[in-house]
């Protein structure tokens, strides 16, 4: 529901690292942000990155690809101080490859010299942007759960053989702010969802079932505007009966904002 200045009310659910920058650019977009994260991020080893620290030292792998900031900065951290530097040399003498500037940036500030990046920011645009040059190579990709093996398969169809390693989780929290936005959410008071990631959408829809909302949620997100980062994570809504009405092409937060406000403007031009 808007406010008397007719701002729409935007539901921010990134995890806390990003609620920050996410509230400043929403609110400097035209939206009345209510954040509250519905992901938090935790550091992981998975039994795969050893093998893919070696390759990287070793130079046994032709392209390492990051998704996201936190990509290279979990990555980071399972790497000791000590030989921090000879990891990032390493690094810098195989081709990186970034989803997006924002993760660009990220790599660059750490020291890692990046290749280049997509003209869409999307599993899609990586798949793209690869496709020619991966026959025979060996595709390294750092990242946390992804919600579809999209790249991984696409790579493969090209002839990459293509390692993961997850580098980072995603875990539920469970307190009042969330409690507070799922009933946010049922008073009518949330005009916009935006979903980034499928845990989030998972995370959202099983705090609404602990609250007993789990059959009318899916009304209300039909019922507003439903933004998702991605595929993916419009496949998680469907899953959960809502329908996804904004997907942009650019798997950036900008691009979803943009594409939100864009939805809500032509939906109230049509009242």
């Amino acid at each position: 529901m808007t406010n008397k200045k007719e701002i729409p009310v935007i539901a921010i659910m990134r995890p806390e690292i990003h609620i920050r920058d996410s509230v400043e650019l929403a609110r400097s977009m035209g939206f009345e942000p209510l954040a509250v994260p519905m992901v938090v991020l935790n550091n992981m080893k998975d039994g795969r990155f050893d093998s893919f620290f070696t390759r990287v030292m070793k130079g046994e792998t032709d392209y390492v690809i990051f998704d996201s900031a936190s990509g290279i900065d979990f990555t980071l951290r399972k790497v000791p101080h000590s030989i921090r530097p000879q990891f990032i040399e390493a690094l810098n003498r195989l081709s990186v490859v970034a989803n997006s500037p924002g993760t660009k940036q990220a790599l660059e500030e750490t020291g890692v010299k990046v290749e280049g990046v997509p003209s869409h920011y999307s599993s899609e645009g990586l798949i793209d942007y690869l496709r020619d040059n991966v026959e025979g190579a060996v595709v390294d990709i750092a990242r946390g759960y992804a919600c579809s093996s999209m790249l991984i398969e696409g790579l493969r169809d090209f002839g990459a053989t293509v390692f993961e390693t997850i580098v980072y989780n995603l875990i539920d929290p469970d307190g009042d702010e969330q409690k507070e936005l799922i009933e946010s959410a049922m008073k009518g008071n949330i005009d916009v969802f935006a979903f980034t990631n499928c845990v989030i959408v998972n995370n959202f829809f099983d705090h609404a079932k602990r609250l007993g909302y789990d059959k009318d949620i899916p009304k209300v997100l039909n019922n507003s505007i439903v933004a998702s980062m991605g595929e993916g994570t419009a496949h998680a809504l469907r899953l959960h009966r809502v329908k996804s009405g904004v997907i942009p092409d650019n798997f950036t937060f900008e691009e979803l904002l943009r594409a939100s406000m864009q939805a809500y403007t032509d939906a109230k031009g049509h009242l």
